[in-house]
């Protein structure tokens, strides 16, 4: 007791130090749900000191529910869930914390050890849903030992143990027992690999698949150590759309997803709702107009509505898509269309009062009223027409005799639209295109017949494909991809074609790095995506050749190789198509993404010219500008979250509004962290969020770019980390590295930092009676006071 006062005194006299209205909004903060903690919880059997609550949770409580001391309990988005029926016991020990939606039931018993986290929608349940004998004596308990970590819609079910210092991950069903200290995951989980600190240590099991090498590049990322969690969503139409689910289902072109399909022609009811049996991750709200709006109904028939009318209906349509939105983590909302037989008006109908004014009108409202949201994406789904020639084909029949308006060919084009957005969504886009160059980039072989006899340009058909095509590749690296050239050539006549024929769209300031040798193009690419520090899963390969195609497609399989037609006048046509590079957001580091990798070949020729690490680093003259999440960095916060592997303590993947969510709960805050130099901006290239709960601060998520690695950035963002902590009333700031296959160097940096680490090297921790020194040679700007909280977006 005397240790824990003595907390108190340090955490009153540094809230000494805050101004009043710092030390009330603290103080509201805790007193609620301090406050509030005894009358949500009064059905509870027995509660140990100091819970603090925040939102209603639900508790029926027939048996035994006893909580120990320091519980945390968060029902701010969905209720937590305790029930103990009548010879049931749930225990909790001391400094548990459990998030929102979270499921505990025991018919039997529930032991959580102390200091064991929840993540939200997690089921914990003692009884056998299998079942349907109500006599049936189903119950076996569940133990799940002390400083265990359960992530995200982990189940976990009846008889099972999960040792202590233990880690599941996302998604994973728990049926058996976990040993202590271990990453576990997967349905059913399975142990992936010890806790340790010893990097050489051999795993508990054998990895899903091991690193292989081309030549002497190592390919770090052959698969994905864990799989990902299956999606689940809802398609709500109102048209018969179980074709539609059943493809999304299929496994086909990932990600995996589990798809329900709502009632027929219950979207309305579906969406107010909500989604049953945690199907919450999307939902696809499909509709025809004329069931959707009543005033374009009024059109079609030939009665007529106001422009005002349709857009009241639109904005009432786009009002119950937003209040359903807010259950899933992405909606999609296809674009309103006609049959191809409806001619509406004929010659007018492109003006008031016909079906393709309103169409128009219509469909442009949908998109403006969405667009605010950022979780609500709405889909072309005229283009889903087009690309599949439905004109010639009369659908009429379909409609009548089973209120399917689309062939079968549609749906398949739409399922994969929406798996490109999934993959958009959740960090899986690609972002380097490799490119050959002989009869790839232009016609001819440069080295045969000189760049000066090159197709490329002039008014020859070919040679105008050509550069449409580079003005094509052009306009992604304004969307974040970066380019590169693996060419089988001499890399003086090519380097002189890119700079001086004149027609070339893309010049060598274009391409953020390149090989142009006679070696195998496979051992190229891995060299090319080893030197960009980028992963294989990453890299697009377009060249006209099959064989080498075949070459890169059999022994890189994480490259995506498309196949490319023959035709040079179809090679735009067929990039366009591609849906590998969709994002949910365009940043501002993306559209300068080639201008910083050319910043880092010349901060590369520095170093070689300076002799030791710490002079190269006073010469680069570095700045970190640290300011506050907000509508402006969003976008590009997520986005870094979502695909940032080795420099990432939980490797935690959020959408915008998730991370906004987050970022609003009481003792949140997510700091956006830019770096530059004397060479220029790298950018958004870091992120610290924390949790402040008592007299605990948690790093939740400490993530920084590859590109700015090593360059004394990661400790200005534990400086950062720990001011914050101490401001806020923190005896003890705790950081907590969940292992991965790819995040060894965060492990790294920790180990090497001056935090104190617990025997399995996991968790480490800082004494906040003191600082943490920022790093010499940094120049450190604070947009607003680090040391307050954050308001919510």
């Amino acid at each position: 007791m005397s240790a824990f006062l003595d907390k108190v005194r340090r955490s009153l006299q540094r809230d000494s130090e805050l101004s009043l209205s710092q030390r009330a909004a603290k103080g509201v903060r805790y007193l609620l749900g301090t406050a509030l903690a005894p009358y949500y919880l009064r059905k509870v059997t027995r509660v140990g000191a100091r819970a603090r609550v925040v939102g209603a949770p639900s508790i029926e409580n027939d048996g035994q529910i006893v909580i120990g001391t320091d519980l945390a309990m968060t029902s701010t988005f969905s209720p937590v869930e305790l029930v103990a029926e009548s010879d049931g016991r749930i225990e909790l020990g001391d400094g548990v914390h459990v998030n929102y939606g979270t499921s505990i039931r025991a018919a039997s018993a529930v032991f959580l050890g102390d200091g064991v986290s929840i993540g939200p929608y997690c089921i914990i349940d003692d009884t056998d849903a299998t079942t349907d004998d109500p006599y049936a004596n189903s119950a076996s308990p569940i133990r799940i030992g002390n400083g265990t970590w359960l992530a995200g819609r982990v189940t976990v079910l009846p008889g099972s143990t999960i040792g202590a210092n233990a880690v599941i991950t996302a998604g994973s069903i728990v049926s058996g027992d976990i040993p202590d200290g271990v990453v576990a995951g997967g349905i059913p989980a399975r142990v992936i690999r010890s806790i340790d600190t010893d990097a050489s240590a051999t795993p508990a099991v054998a990895p899903i698949a091991r690193a292989r090498t081309v030549g002497e590049v190592e390919l770090r990322d052959a698969r994905p150590l864990v799989a990902m969690k299956p999606l689940r969503g809802m398609v709500l139409a109102d048209f018969t759309i179980g074709d539609l689910a059943t493809r999304l289902a299929d496994g086909t072109d990932g990600p995996a997803m589990e798809v329900a399909d709502a009632p027929f022609c219950q979207t309305t009811q579906s969406l107010l709702t909500g989604p049953p049996n945690d199907a919450a991750d999307f939902a696809l709200v499909w509709t025809r107009p004329e069931l959707a709006l009543p005033s374009f109904a009024r059109i079609e028939r030939g009665d007529g509505a106001t422009d005002a009318e349709l857009l009241a209906d639109v904005d009432a349509f786009a009002a119950l898509v937003l209040r359903g939105a807010a259950a899933y983590r992405f909606v999609f909302v296809p674009t309103w269309t006609l049959p191809s037989h409806q001619r509406g008006l004929g010659l007018i109908d492109s003006r008031p009062g016909g079906l393709t004014w309103a169409l128009a009108v219509a469909n442009a409202r949908l998109m403006s009223q969405l667009a605010a949201a950022p979780n609500a994406f709405v889909l072309n789904a005229q283009r889903w027409i087009e690309s599949t020639a439905t004109r010639g084909r009369s659908m009429a029949k379909g409609w009548y005799l089973g209120k399917v308006p689309f062939s079968a060919e549609l749906f398949a084009e739409a399922a994969a639209e929406i798996k490109a957005a999934v993959r958009a969504l959740t960090g899986q886009a690609r972002k380097l295109l490799v490119l050959d160059l002989d009869d790839t980039l232009w016609g001819g072989i440069v080295g045969d017949m000189g760049w000066e006899n090159l197709q490329l340009g002039g008014h020859d058909g070919v040679g105008e494909a050509f550069v449409d095509f580079q003005l094509a590749i052009k306009a992604l690296t304004k969307r974040g991809v970066v380019l590169g050239i693996v060419s089988k050539n001499t890399e003086s006549v090519a380097l002189e074609a890119i700079a001086q024929h004149p027609q070339m769209v893309l010049r060598q300031s274009d391409f953020v790095g390149w090989r142009i040798n006679w070696s195998d193009k496979a051992q190229n690419i891995a060299d090319l995506a080893a030197e960009l520090n980028l992963g294989l899963q990453s890299v697009v390969f377009i060249d006209d050749n099959p064989v080498e195609r075949a070459r890169v497609r059999d022994t890189l399989p994480e490259v995506f190789v498309p196949e490319w037609p023959e035709d040079k006048l179809l090679y735009t046509e067929r990039l366009n198509g591609l849906r590998c590079f969709d994002t949910a957001a365009i940043s501002k580091e993306d559209a300068e993404r080639t201008a910083l990798y050319a910043a880092e070949r010349a901060r590369g020729a520095v170093k070689t010219n300076v002799g030791s690490i710490d002079d190269w680093l006073e010469s680069l003259e570095i700045s970190v500008r640290v300011e506050p999440l907000d509508a402006a960095s969003v976008a590009r916060t997520a986005q870094l979250l979502n695909k940032t592997n080795q420099m990432n303590l939980a490797t935690r993947r959020m959408s915008e509004s998730e991370l906004q969510a987050w970022n609003a709960l009481p003792g949140h805050s997510v700091w956006a962290v830019s770096v530059a130099d004397k060479f220029g901006s790298a950018g958004l290239t870091g992120i610290v969020s924390l949790s402040a709960q008592l007299a605990r601060c948690d790093v939740v998520d400490f993530v920084l770019s590859c590109r700015v690695m090593g360059r004394r950035i990661e400790a200005s963002m534990l400086h950062l980390a720990v001011e914050w902590a101490r401001a806020h009333g923190a005896t003890t700031l705790f950081a907590t590295l969940l292992p991965t296959s790819k995040n060894k160097p965060c492990h790294d940096l920790l180990l090497a930092s001056e935090l104190a680490r617990d025997d399995a090297g996991t968790v480490f921790t800082w004494n906040c009676d003191k600082s943490f020194a920022a790093p010499r040679g940094i120049a450190i700007e604070w947009i607003g006071d680090p040391r307050t909280s954050v308001a919510p977006l």
